[in-house]
């Protein structure tokens, strides 16, 4: 039995290849598997209880963002420098998860749940009339206690499967995703740009007025390329700071 086995615990059912990838990346940065490889397709079903399909699926999205390489005949290795950068824009991660990766304890000290109509900038990202019924879901992560990313995620009405109050909202958008949107996110394009912080968001943040920021625009889309939702994000950069790994073609 190849070491790491018995530190993996099966997974329930869900989204199982993102779950499957997702415990894989913590163990990988946990050393728990020895040698630099990972076990064959078998010996990771086996361990997850999970099909050998399930676990093709995953590997493929790590093999993707460069966190293993795959070689017939030589097995699969494990990249140890990328797996350091963990906070890469590549991975569909939610933001608790990300502030924990960096080092820090993540919090959320502020939720708000608006229904708004969409602005015709917002109508243009989804394609649909101005005005159309939006929900809006504002909220501040903090890490170590301090303010350290202000989100706001737009989410078409059409798009959900009932009416949300705050305590709906999980800790992670594609976990809120998963239990209220008509689909789940399989996908989201970022945009990236630097900003610096105005009136609101030095005092949503605890910065100075022209302090720069991160800011991210995120459209999510399901499987079948339905633009479900759209974050609008400004990040405090000591905190958090994001990779992108690149592959040759």
């Amino acid at each position: 039995m190849s070491e790491g086995a018995d530190v993996i615990e099966p997974l329930d059912t869900g989204l199982l290849p993102q779950r499957v990838k997702a415990r894989l990346v913590d163990a990988i940065v946990d050393g728990a598997f020895a040698g630099g490889m990972l076990p064959n397709e078998t010996e990771l079903a086996r361990m997850f209880g999970v099909s050998r399909p399930t676990v093709r699926g995953a590997l493929r999205s790590l093999e993707g963002e460069g966190l293993i390489t795959r070689r017939r005949g030589i097995g699969t290795r494990i990249n140890p420098h990328v797996a350091r950068s963990r906070v890469t824009l590549n991975r569909v991660v939610g933001f608790w998860d990300l502030i924990r990766e960096a080092g820090h304890e993540p919090g959320i000290s502020y939720t708000r749940i608006r229904r708004a109509p969409a602005s015709l900038e917002v109508a243009t990202r989804f394609a649909c009339d101005p005005g159309e019924p939006l929900l809006l879901i504002d909220r501040r992560f903090t890490a170590d206690g301090e303010p350290a990313i202000a989100v706001t995620e737009m989410i078409r009405r059409s798009h959900l499967r009932r009416d949300v109050e705050p305590d709906d909202v999980q800790e992670s958008i594609f976990d809120f995703a998963d239990a209220h949107a008509t689909a789940p996110i399989d996908h989201t394009v970022v945009e990236v740009t630097p900003v610096v912080a105005g009136p609101e968001l030095c005092e949503l943040l605890s910065i100075a007025e022209g302090a720069p920021l991160l800011r991210l625009i995120e459209t999510h889309y399901s499987r079948e390329a339905t633009l479900l939702m759209v974050s609008d994000i400004h990040v405090v950069d000591r905190f958090v700071r994001f990779n992108v790994i690149r592959r040759r073609a």
